[in-house]
């Protein structure tokens, strides 16, 4: 059965895609890729460099070189000698007893910020603080229960790999980035790539080449692009002419749908007319129910209707009746004091400012 929460490998169609498509490419421009990922791999140990070129074929030896000012003539002179040697990348293996490769397992929500989390957290599944080690991690993908992420973490001591990137240096060698024997990177498998040495200390990539291909292919583009705008061309004057014909038909449309939109228009605007009347009571209607409601020793100085709720501010003989009053109309429901009642000593009536929700009904005649 098909198991729908399995990763998939993208990758590998990819790479099945490219070799289909290999057939068309220059040849040259093939050998420049595979050039790209040859490395000429330096291992330090001790005194001495072993140095040995790979590529998408075969790992050759190309011998042993003390780390001296002899050495470093010795190299230079193999790696100039040799196009293929000086076109490949550096790099600096640390051997494995060197190097420590550890399985971490952290909460799928700090993917986000996986290299922040692993300084604060390295402690924890190592013997070492982030100060003390050069270290970085390839991802492995979700644990099976999907809710921690799998990393495999490599890292060296700093001390350790800043001795051998100087004795590199010593070899007129500027490494482009630093693997562990245990761990090895392959330039053909994306999810592989991982770097022990800090950004500062990689050697630049050569941009020129990228460059030059860029410039080629944006080349090809337009030749492209060229050749299907001339037969289109050819077109242009029979285009104009529909154009010209459509033109007329689009000014008849639009004065059609200029009137409908009129037409369209009106009618919304009476009906939100309509609407209104419907939704809003009668504010003299309420005036004569408030009126009748209250008796001879009331009097209402403040009136404010607001969002189907009126409040009244006056002064009463009685006010505490006026609750009452309110509530055994079919007008008004939860009357309330928004304020305490007080007297006037004035008067000598009492102030009083209440609230209550106006009861719309539906007026037949507007329907």
């Amino acid at each position: 059965m098909l198991n729908l929460d399995s990763e998939i490998d993208v990758s590998l169609f990819f790479k099945w895609w490219w070799q289909q498509l290999s057939f068309f490419v220059p040849r040259k421009f093939l050998d420049a890729l595979a050039r790209d990922k040859c490395q000429l791999v330096v291992e330090i140990n001790s005194e001495t460099a072993k140095v040995s070129f790979v590529n998408q074929l075969q790992e050759t030896q190309l011998g042993e070189f003390e780390i001296n000012e002899l050495g470093k003539e010795e190299v230079q002179s193999l790696i100039s000698g040799n196009k293929e040697y000086s076109d490949a990348k550096i790099i600096l293996r640390v051997p494995e007893a060197l190097s420590v490769t550890q399985d971490v397992f952290l909460p799928a929500a700090a993917e986000a910020n996986l290299r922040q989390v692993m300084t604060y957290e390295l402690d924890r599944y190592t013997p070492f603080h982030a100060e003390q080690v050069y270290f970085d991690f390839i991802k492995q993908g979700l644990a099976n229960n999907k809710a921690l992420i799998h990393l495999l973490l490599v890292l060296v001591k700093k001390s350790t790999l800043e001795n051998m990137y100087q004795q590199c240096l010593s070899l007129g060698l500027q490494p482009f980035y630093a693997d562990s024997q245990a761990q090895l990177v392959s330039p053909d498998k994306s999810h592989s790539q991982y770097n022990l040495l800090p950004k500062n200390l990689c050697q630049k990539a050569n941009k020129k080449p990228l460059f030059i291909m860029l410039g080629s292919i944006l080349l090809t583009f337009t030749l492209i692009i060229a050749l299907m705008v001339i037969p289109l061309g050819r077109a242009t004057e029979q285009l104009n002419e529909l154009k010209q014909r459509s033109r007329k038909v689009e000014k008849i449309a639009r004065e059609i749908e200029d009137s409908k939109k009129s037409i369209d228009y009106l009618f919304q605007a009476t009906q939100v007319l309509i609407d209104k009347k419907k939704a809003a009571p009668s504010l003299v209607e309420l005036m004569n129910t408030v009126t009748e409601v209250f008796g001879d020793d009331t009097w209402v100085s403040q009136w404010r209707y607001f969002n189907n709720t009126l409040q009244l501010t006056g002064q009463s003989g009685s006010a505490s009746n006026l609750i009452a009053s309110l509530e055994k109309t079919t007008n008004f429901s939860n009357t309330k004091f928004i304020s305490p009642v007080t007297k006037d000593n004035r008067s000598g009536l009492e102030r009083f400012k209440i609230s209550t929700e106006v009861i719309i009904k539906q007026n037949a005649d507007a329907e």
